[in-house]
């Protein structure tokens, strides 16, 4: 999966529902993160994202194909983080304390927490590999949309189960 900053989201109706279209400004990174190739699009697929309980969007995101690997990547905005329903912005007020803020159930608030706390450090040593080897510079401390967009596009993202 590769993250991209510099995008718009581009409103469709559909039907009585509003789907958006990602739609990149420019191609940020068109190389494979696993074997540095370039990427081809695919095609798109849906992805639903919850800005609250109740309100949810749901965004078409290209799939970029990798021909030397034989690897779909999504291309994804900064908006969402990977493999989580509600968006990036959510998400950075919980871990930042702010939960009684967040528009979702209280156990969802919790397991976000737990998440979090579980997958924190393994993040900040991703980037600090990062920094090290590659000399990329991260704001200090840095920012958790900033962490994010480093693990997932260097390819170290891990699941839930694996923590």
């Amino acid at each position: 999966m590769l993250q991209i900053k510099k995008y718009r989201l581009k409103a469709l109706k559909v039907i009585g529902t509003v789907t958006f279209v990602v739609i990149a400004l420019e191609l940020e990174s068109s190389n494979c993160p696993l074997c540095q190739s370039l990427l081809h699009v695919k095609g798109t697929r849906k992805r639903i994202l919850y800005k609250s309980e109740d309100e949810k969007i749901t965004l078409v995101i290209r799939r970029l194909y990798c021909e030397k690997c034989k690897r779909i990547h999504h291309e994804l905005p900064d908006c969402i983080v990977p493999y989580k329903r509600y968006g990036a912005e959510v998400i950075e007020n919980i871990v930042n304390g702010k939960g009684a803020e967040a528009p979702c159930p209280d156990g969802t608030v919790r397991r976000i927490r737990g998440w979090w706390k579980a997958i924190v450090t393994y993040f900040l040593n991703i980037q600090k590999t990062l920094e090290e080897k590659l000399s990329m510079e991260f704001s200090k401390p840095p920012a958790f949309r900033e962490i994010v967009r480093a693990v997932a596009n260097s390819n170290h993202w891990i699941f839930a189960h694996q923590v």
